[in-house]
């Protein structure tokens, strides 16, 4: 039987994650599916490990890259090939769960105008430790239309880790935004704002948060101009009516405020004030949370002049995550997170 689904996994320089990513993969319950390994010219030992891969099992596909195209162009690269009715995408660093695949199929065979299936995603760090399941505070609707979707999502963090995609998507909304670095926030967006979609709060993938993640290198780069230019397109988007369009802004404006803080927050924790400057100077030229903007340019000042201080403001923002983490995963059966770091293990 001829591949229904599509697997895009774009890779840069990290063979041993890259090769548990792929196994994950061709470990999915449903089979009838292809991996398509996108090389951005690592020039390392990828090229040796997906093709010992590709030896045990054809449904492995390797393409090099003769130079670096970048991340973004990277997707996009895999996106603009697509033929399977279905596909996927699938960061080096990242894993999905056995039942991803037959979880989502079922869903879209019961939902059959939903465009695309998003399940709960693990957030975990590089050391395995669950720091969020992420669509578990979702209502428990299973399946959302326009608008519906769109501002549910906006709201509630959804990660396209856990997403399978009907190849309908592309013709409704077309490929990746190159202008922006939350590729993945922006074409999730798009897709809920003219496509009914289903979710399953079932653990379909892993998220693995660590220092070389592309999130954590980009930083503010991910949220700012990016999150502007997604508020100005909300305002052309044919699909939404005035109203919802407003509600849109609203929320995306209030999604960016918070983004913005806690990304201060972690610049301040790695001493980095130039980039906490830099968010505060963005919330003055947007006239909003002056008082966040205030508070954060005396921390700012106080860190760099006391380091006692620095010291006890790191000791309350780990506090602070230890707290969100235990309640978050609070409900989470221990010997389902036992099998996440089993998953983990050998990295």
């Amino acid at each position: 039987m001829s591949p229904l689904i599509t697997t895009i996994i774009p890779t840069f320089r990290r063979p041993d994650r890259l090769k548990k990513a792929i196994q994950s993969v061709l470990n999915q319950t449903y089979p009838h599916i292809q991996v398509c390994v996108y090389d951005n010219a690592s020039g390392d030992s990828t090229s040796d490990v997906v093709k010992e891969l590709a030896k045990s099992d054809p449904r492995v596909m390797y393409h090099c890259h003769l130079t670096n195209i970048g991340a973004v162009e990277n997707f996009q690269y895999g996106l603009s090939r697509i033929e399977t009715p279905f596909f996927s995408f699938l960061s080096d660093d990242d894993l999905f769960l056995p039942e991803f695949y037959e979880t989502a199929m079922n869903a879209l065979k019961k939902f059959p105008d939903a465009s695309f299936f998003s399940g709960a995603v693990v957030d975990v760090s590089d050391d395995a430790e669950v720091i969020d399941i992420i669509l578990s505070r979702w209502p428990e609707n299973e399946y959302y239309s326009p608008p519906d979707g769109l501002l549910e999502m906006i709201g509630k963090y959804s990660n396209w880790a856990g997403v399978l995609f009907s190849k309908d998507v592309i013709k409704k909304i077309g490929l990746l935004d190159l202008s922006l670095k939350a590729i993945d926030v922006d074409y999730m967006l798009r897709a809920a704002a003219c496509c009914p979609f289903v979710i399953s709060k079932t653990p379909c993938a892993i998220f693995v948060q660590h220092l070389n993640s592309y999130s954590r290198i980009n930083g503010l780069k991910l949220i700012w101009p990016g999150w502007s230019i997604m508020m100005s397109k909300v305002q052309e988007n044919v699909h939404l009516s005035l109203e919802t369009r407003k509600k849109v802004q609203l929320k995306l404006l209030r999604n960016l405020q918070k983004l913005l803080f806690m990304n201060a927050l972690r610049s301040l924790e790695k001493k980095n004030f130039e980039e906490t400057e830099s968010i505060i100077e963005i919330f003055v030229q947007n006239k909003g949370r002056k008082t966040t903007a205030l508070l954060l340019a005396l921390a700012v000042k106080v860190c760099k002049a006391f380091s006692s201080v620095h010291a006890l403001f790191l000791s309350l923002l780990n506090m602070r995550r230890f707290c969100l983490r235990r309640f978050r995963v609070a409900h989470t059966e221990s010997e389902f997170i036992k099998n996440i770091r089993l998953m983990l293990s050998g990295r």
